[in-house]
């Protein structure tokens, strides 16, 4: 918000420099970016007085006016149209500076001596405009500096209004803040409007979502001319940073930035039936072309300005083509409205359209001043476009806006802020804050909260504002109290901290991704493994299109980026969230994903190391071991049900419970990316992991000595090593506690179509000390019963 403390000065009499005023506003909560000071670009010209004007004895188009500053009397060689005897005008004597630096001298124009200039615009430096002699008020004093009579010199501050405070966004809302840091008076501009004067014409407002839109408020004004707005409108709106288009409508955005309440401008006569209907769309209206030229696109929740035969307008955001302002347009119906901030601010943000008007509308402007803001437009247009009032004011507004009553504890709030105020200054800075305090009851105030004031929902809230005006320098430094307790991480904390340490020390790299992916990284898996993913109405860029299905694109592309680099040798993994539709759900389904790749060497090179690429049992081992240190029981792999993007690889259980996946991707996936060789991947459900972990138990050390025993299968290639394991103990109970696969063989002397699985077995008994008779027994038992169970036979 650009804010002119020359515009200022008519709310609030500043008695403190501007740069003072600047770290109030700051300390305030309203930070203040820039201050910038505007000279007048020119010196030592002054308002004169034309006395007489004479045809230029050498020239057809040139003049000669006899001009006086009061004290002095100088002849004028002139060429504009519209100089008049008596009239005042900027007047360079000889010596002033104009725009640019160029000092001025008399000079001789076809024969005459011109003692000084008669001044346009551009000449100044305050526009591009040549058509003829600047107009200034005739009311000045002839001879005074022109800079000081129009009040050119000037200083702009650039504040940072934040989201909760739009009621900041006006000159009105920061004189409030102003007025209250200075204990000043707070002074409105005088709004008196004509009576009525052409009843004849008649509009007509109905409001059929009054959700969307609680109050619209018009005016109807007739006989305007269109033109140029006077000087001293263009250039507030120029110091406010806007563009002056024309008288009719710079007032609509001359009170914007006053009031802060948007307003728009309609050429009545180009509204089909002289009304205004405000609704959502109907069937078939699919887009509504803008003033800008745009067509935009419809949605159902799309609130529009409509008149008896389709939209002129969307609300609160830009009015329409076929209804603005033109050369032509001498009725206007004027808009002041409040609308729904929920609503202007989805529209907005669907269509990436943002205006001053849907600025404020989205942050919520005030309700009761609508009215306000209509009358000082209206008489705004009726002086500056020769108007006159054709009609009654119309305002609908079916459900009034009721407003929260607020209760202040004065021994709350000086606990809050360390403070010892009292009640009675308490009250004194919040009335300077323009809240009605409704009753004082001991050291309790209960305050109404203005309709300006949105962002008071809560009494801490008016603590803020005692803190913000009392000044945050004048709180005590003080030391917080309290008791400060750690509580103990839940079980999940604790089992997402335990596998990042395990991971970390298998040789893994934790990344974080983007919860936001493109196009091409969504499309890496097949259609079946990667469901129509959330799309972004409003993406950052092409590259945050989507919402994540899965981690692994995310995690190949960040191997794809390694590799760029020369690191060749990668283990990733990533614990984080994926998010999947619901079928006739808004909201996806979000789940917490374990998820990891290997690719490269298996050891880094060194002299007593090889370059052995990294397998599939590599990847399985280090998920074994991840999901042993979970204390995750009864893990087994199963070679089918895997997802399309795996080659090859295996789907772990814990019991029935399905914890994920293990694998080889595709050699293509790896292709369009540019990767070469094997790429080695785990993709684990983190909630089932969780569920399937068991607490902690503690085992005593053995009192007794193991037992080992080594035996070779000879089974069908066809059978797991996994249900070899499983037959080992379910018949090797209750002595056999582990059993390691050590060696795998096929070939002469096994035959074709078999292999060799050699374990160690370990027997133990807690109770006792096994014998080898004992043990030897239960070993042939074993052996028998996975000769009848697999078919199995010792080798």
């Amino acid at each position: 918000m650009r804010l002119s403390l020359n515009w200022l000065n008519d709310f609030v009499d500043l008695t403190i420099e501007a740069q003072a005023l600047a770290d109030r506003l700051t300390m305030a909560g309203l930070e203040v970016e820039a201050l910038e000071e505007v000279p007048p670009g020119f010196a030592g010209v002054v308002v004169g007085q034309v006395l007489n004007v004479e045809r230029h004895p050498q020239a057809d188009r040139l003049q000669v006016a006899e001009v006086t500053t009061g004290s002095q009397t100088y002849r004028v060689v002139c060429g504009a149209p519209n100089v008049q005897s008596g009239g005042l005008y900027p007047f360079a004597p000889p010596g002033a500076v104009l725009a640019g630096g160029r000092r001025l001298k008399a000079a001789k124009l076809r024969g005459v001596l011109s003692e000084g200039l008669l001044l346009a615009e551009d000449e100044l430096g305050l526009s591009a405009d040549h058509a003829g002699l600047m107009e200034i008020p005739q009311d000045l004093a002839v001879g005074r500096d022109l800079a000081a009579a129009l009040g050119l010199a000037d200083v702009v501050l650039t504040i940072a209004v934040t989201a909760n405070r739009p009621d900041c966004l006006s000159v009105l809302g920061l004189a409030r803040e102003v007025a209250a840091l200075l204990d000043a008076p707070l002074r409105h501009p005088e709004v008196n409007v004509a009576p009525a004067a052409a009843p004849g014409l008649k509009a007509r407002v109905t409001i059929l979502d009054p959700i969307h839109c609680p109050r619209y408020a018009a005016r109807l004004v007739s006989g305007l001319s269109v033109s140029p707005s006077p000087f001293w409108m263009r250039r507030r709106l120029e110091m406010a940073g806007l563009r002056a288009i024309n008288n009719l409508v710079d007032v609509t955005n001359y009170v914007l930035l006053e009031f802060g309440q948007p307003l728009h401008a309609f050429d009545f006569e180009r509204l089909r039936g002289g009304e205004i209907v405000v609704r959502l769309p109907k069937r078939g209206e699919r887009s509504f072309t803008t003033l800008d030229g745009v067509e935009r696109p419809l949605d159902p929740e799309t609130l529009l300005i409509c008149d008896a035969e389709g939209p002129v307008a969307l609300a609160g955001v830009m009015g329409g083509l076929d209804s603005e302002v033109t050369a032509s347009t001498a009725q206007v119906l004027l808009e002041s409205a409040y609308f729904n901030p929920r609503t202007i601010r989805r529209t907005a943000k669907r269509l990436g359209l943002s205006t001053e008007a849907s600025y404020r509308f989205e942050r919520g402007v005030d309700p009761d001043g609508v009215i306000h803001a209509l009358e000082r437009a209206t008489q705004l247009m009726c002086e500056v476009g020769g108007g006159l009032v054709a009609a009654a004011r119309l305002d609908e507004y079916p459900a009034p806006i009721q407003h929260p009553r607020l209760n202040l504890r004065v021994s709350r709030a000086n606990a809050v802020l360390g403070t010892d105020l009292s009640p009675e200054q308490m009250l004194h800075l919040l009335r300077r804050l323009h809240l009605p305090v409704l009753a004082v009851d001991g050291e309790n105030l209960a305050l109404q909260v203005p309709p300006f004031r949105g962002d008071l929902e809560r009494e801490v809230d008016l603590i803020e504002e005692v803190a913000r005006l009392a000044g945050y320098d004048a709180i005590p430094v003080t030391l917080p109290r309290g008791v400060v307790a750690t509580p103990r991480p839940g079980p999940e904390v604790r089992r997402l901290a335990a596998a990042r340490q395990l991971l970390e020390g298998l040789g893994f790299f934790e990344v974080i991704t983007y919860s936001f992916q493109p196009d091409r990284l969504g499309s890496l898996l097949t259609a079946a493994e990667a469901p129509a993913a959330l799309r972004l109405a409003n993406p950052l860029s092409e590259e945050q299109a989507m919402m994540r299905t899965s981690l692994l694109p995310g995690l190949l592309d960040t191997l794809r980026r390694n590799t760029l680099k020369q690191i060749q040798d990668v283990r990733l993994f990533e614990i984080s969230k994926v998010f999947s539709p619901r079928p006739g759900e808004d909201l996806p389904q979000e789940e917490h994903w374990l998820t990891g790749l290997m690719r490269g060497a298996r050891e880094d090179a060194a002299w007593n190391t090889t370059r052995d690429q990294v397998n599939f049992f590599d990847l399985k081992g280090m998920v074994e071991t991840l999901l042993e240190g979970l204390l995750i029981p009864e893990v087994t792999f199963a070679p089918h049900g895997l997802p399309e993007y795996l080659r090859s690889g295996a789907r772990i259980f814990s019991g029935g419970r399905d914890l994920g996946v293990l694998g080889e991707l595709r050699p293509d996936i790896g292709e369009r990316l540019d990767l070469e060789g094997d790429i080695f991947g785990f993709n684990l459900n983190f909630a089932a992991l969780c569920q399937a972990s068991l607490p902690p138990r503690f085992t005593p050390l053995p009192r007794y000595p193991a037992v080992y025993r080594d035996i070779a299968l000879v089974v069908g290639e066809s059978v797991p090593a996994a249900r070899v394991t499983e037959a080992l103990y379910e018949h090797g109970r209750p002595w056999l506690e582990e059993a390691r696969l050590f060696d795998v063989y096929s070939g002469d002397p096994v035959p074709a179509g078999k292999r060799s699985l050699a374990f160690r077995l370990s027997y133990r008994d807690p109770e006792r000390t096994l014998t080898d008779e004992l043990v030897n027994t239960h070993h042939q038992a074993l052996v028998a019963a996975l000769t009848k169970d697999l078919g199995a036979e010792l080798r």
